[in-house]
């Protein structure tokens, strides 16, 4: 078998969320199974190619789109699979991937479009016939809509599979860019791209692919609800038969605190005595005092989705306290960004950095007690495997993949903690429950510690069920 699988973002190559992680191991995973597989993603100004070992290969082809030629360049990069980037300058030499701190590049659908196009026309250039192709979220969904329109005598064995990462971004664009992207008005229409007078990118991808699938159970069961399904949600009831919910995993082999080079000290769950010493060093070089308090941290995007806001509560409630420490590390919206700049370096129990930053974000499971996910929804997460991974227990709100996650302590085998409303008072209550477990259960405490260490989310089973659904697709 033979697999295309496309993202806009791939680790470790760029990366501003969860894709880049999911696109960076996934495909190994599946590669190791004997599949044959490539990657294909946008060569992005910020990704390093001589620091990779990307080589520019003697491909380049056009692209016409809005009546304008857009030439695109093929790069290479064999690394466990093979990864082709595709580079054109005006569409991809800018400082983010998909837009400012103030909002999306206005050209995304022609960025995007253009993309999808150039990833037909390089696989025709290097001889590529995939079984599969496997899609990504937004940026990638008119490829099921080329493949029907516009590609099918050259590919015609080809079925595509789309995966949702987050319902929320759709890629919704004026009508008229159906003309921008030399698609028909024939289009236009609500059984296909029409979107309430606009072209939507995802619902073309739901519509024209053979399989959906999204990244946990719960989650696939949420977007079918008006509450979670961001207007969607009518379209996936209608193709209920084809969308699955398979659960992501993480890396173990990239995050792996016995191993971790850029961690203080290295611990696993049967020398979880150590940890603590990560949490005495991060303290100290990061100015925050007393490691006997517990360290609770958040690591995400700064966006609204995230429960950004009750993080800002916690705060307003906390700030100055001698009851416990919180380190905050993200990037995101601008009102976001701007209200955590201007508290940096104000409280003497609150540290904030505003940017994206690896290192610290392993310094930081590893030294903490506590991660916080008050996630307005949630299609699966992946801070709160790594952080259990890192042996921190886990704060979350009950929805999409956290449920399927993480089990309240409360219940039989449980280990981390669960608020069901996304509102002040629900998150306060699941922190006190925290500092009560910490204070007074301290051997519970430190047991379940251990026990978090010992769970298994790695990405062997789900890749399996990957191949499974391929497979099906393929043979029928």
């Amino acid at each position: 078998m033979k697999l295309v699988y496309i993202a806009s973002e791939v680790y470790p190559f760029i990366k501003t969320g969860g894709l880049a992680d999911v696109a960076g191991t996934l495909p190994k995973y599946i590669a190791r199974e004997g599949i044959k597989t490539s990657v294909f993603l946008p060569l992005y100004k910020s990704i390093d190619i001589n620091k990779f070992g990307i080589r520019k290969t003697d491909i380049e082809f056009d692209i016409n789109l809005n009546n304008k030629n857009y030439r695109f360049t093929v790069y290479k990069l064999k690394d466990g699979v093979k990864y082709i980037f595709l580079h054109n300058s005006e569409f991809f030499d800018r400082e983010f991937p998909y837009g400012t701190p103030e909002g999306d590049y206005p050209d995304n659908d022609l960025r995007f479009g253009g993309f999808a196009y150039a990833v037909f026309e390089a696989m025709k250039k290097m001889g590529y016939n995939p079984d599969i192709i496997h899609l990504n979220d937004w940026q990638t969904a008119l490829i099921p809509v080329l493949l029907k329109e516009k590609y099918s005598r050259q590919f015609p064995n080809t079925k595509t599979v789309i995966t949702i990462h987050n319902i929320a971004y759709q890629g919704i664009f004026d009508k008229f860019a159906l003309e921008r992207l030399n698609l028909g008005w024939h289009l236009y229409h609500m059984e296909a791209l029409e979107y309430w007078g606009n072209i939507n990118f995802l619902k073309g991808g739901l519509v024209f692919s053979d399989a959906i699938t999204t990244v946990s159970p719960t989650y696939a069961k949420e977007i079918c609800t008006t509450e979670y399904g961001y207007g969607l949600d009518g379209v996936l009831r209608k193709y209920y038969h084809k969308l699955y919910g398979i659960l992501n995993g993480i890396d173990y082999t990239l995050w792996n605190p016995s191993k971790d080079p850029y961690i203080y000290q290295n611990f696993c769950y049967r020398t979880a005595e150590k940890k603590h010493i990560n949490k005495i060093r991060f303290l100290e070089e990061y100015g925050l005092k007393n490691p006997e308090k517990p360290l609770f941290i958040f690591i995400g995007r700064l966006a609204k989705q995230k429960g950004v806001d009750l993080i800002i509560d916690l705060i307003e409630e906390f700030k100055n306290s001698d009851i416990l420490n919180l380190a905050v590390l993200g990037f995101g919206d601008k009102e976001y960004n701007d209200y955590f700049n201007s508290i940096k370096g104000k409280y003497s129990n609150i540290f904030v950095e505003v940017k994206y930053d690896e290192i610290l974000s392993r310094k930081m499971y590893a030294s903490a007690d506590f991660l916080l996910m008050p996630s307005l929804f949630e299609p699966c997460g992946l801070n709160q495997m790594i952080a259990m991974r890192y042996l921190t227990l886990v704060i979350a709100r009950r929805t999409g993949g956290l449920a399927d996650t993480v089990k309240d302590i409360n219940e039989k085998n449980g280990y981390g903690i669960l608020f069901d409303k996304p509102e002040k008072n629900d998150f306060l209550v699941a922190i006190n429950r925290a500092l009560n477990l910490y204070n007074n259960k301290k051997h519970i405490f430190k047991e379940l510690q251990k026990q978090v260490g010992k769970l298994d989310f790695s990405w062997e089973v789900s890749a399996q069920k990957y191949i499974r659904l391929y497979e099906t697709e393929r043979y029928g």
